[in-house]
């Protein structure tokens, strides 16, 4: 196509004619509703994705305070257990 642009190569009509139909399949994006879809589709795709990584986020919050309540347990336990050694 360079070649043929700086006038080194004479245009071949039948790749012409194949570049216009391939072109003439592309659909048109300038189409409000299509646009207006394709947003639509996109906020949803977002939303999504935000909404499962606040949720695992969440659940990892839930995980580390259940596991620090687990842990001041067995640490309240083993103080009750040195302190009924030590009397």
């Amino acid at each position: 196509l360079e070649a043929v642009t700086m006038g080194k190569m004479k245009p071949n009509q039948e790749i012409i004619a194949n570049m216009q139909a391939i072109l003439n399949l592309l659909p048109n994006l300038n189409v409000e509703e299509l646009v207006r879809s394709m947003l639509v589709k996109t906020n949803d795709m977002h939303m999504v994705i935000y909404l499962s990584a606040l949720i695992r986020s969440v659940i990892a919050l839930h995980d580390l305070v259940n596991n620090k309540i687990k842990y001041m347990d067995h640490d309240d336990g083993m103080v009750v257990q040195k302190e009924k050694a030590a009397k």
